[in-house]
């Protein structure tokens, strides 16, 4: 078992978290998890771009003047693609971007992505913001001791307020919750820099892009059980 930084609420180091060496200890394959990354974006996106071709745009069912005899070059509809409010030659279509990818290999792909952070020493561990009701302002309180503790933050960044207009240039974190952790998701959803993930949910590219990984003891135990499994 490999040893992760637990943090307090305060800031302060609170003892070590295990994971299973399976993930702490795995070659990451980064080819792997560009395609992962890949398919997951390709997935999100809708396709639904537009153009209109010559035949779509209203108008320009008259020839603009006769062939031959005006000194000009011949037209045959004032909505040809060299016309101002002509059709559009070659531009995007609607089209489907999906890329297939079975579920196992995105799920081995996410568990690559966990190695590396861990590897980086960007995964750190809380033990829940014990919050009496959802509350952005003590959730942004905790947060930012803990990743002031854990120096997640690059430095000069750590004191952005919540709410300002610079807490934009703050760079992000990942906080991983357990399903049952409710009153935190809503806490921390409404922060700008924090990314709230699911522990039953993992999606690649929230878990690639960040600053660092702060995952509660209850997802943890989760994500180690799930994971290690796999590998």
């Amino acid at each position: 078992m490999a040893s992760l930084k637990a943090y307090s609420n305060t800031g302060a180091t609170a003892g070590d978290a295990q994971i299973s060496d399976k993930i702490a200890a795995l070659k990451v394959n980064k080819n792997l998890i560009w395609e992962v990354i890949k398919a997951e974006q390709a997935n999100a996106r809708q396709g639904t771009h537009k153009t209109k071709t010559k035949a779509e745009v209203s108008g320009g069912g008259k020839k603009p003047w006769k062939q031959k005899g005006t000194g000009n070059a011949r037209q045959g509809s004032i909505r040809s693609p060299q016309w101002r409010h002509g059709g559009i030659v070659f531009g995007p279509q609607p089209r489907d971007y999906s890329d297939g990818i079975s579920r196992q290999k995105k799920q081995i792909g996410v568990a690559h992505i966990l190695a590396k952070k861990v590897q980086e020493n960007k995964v750190v561990v809380y033990d829940g913001l014990h919050l009496e009701k959802p509350s952005a302002k003590n959730a942004f309180q905790a947060l930012s001791k803990i990743t002031e503790g854990a120096k997640l933050q690059t430095e000069g960044r750590e004191k952005k307020k919540l709410r300002k207009n610079s807490n934009a240039a703050r760079h992000s974190i990942a906080v991983i919750m357990a399903s049952t952790e409710v009153k935190d998701a809503k806490s921390l959803r409404n922060i700008p820099w924090v990314k709230p993930i699911n522990s039953a949910r993992l999606a690649a590219t929230s878990l690639f892009y960040n600053e660092g990984l702060i995952v509660s003891k209850a997802a943890l135990a989760e994500i180690d059980k799930k994971y290690s499994a796999l590998l």
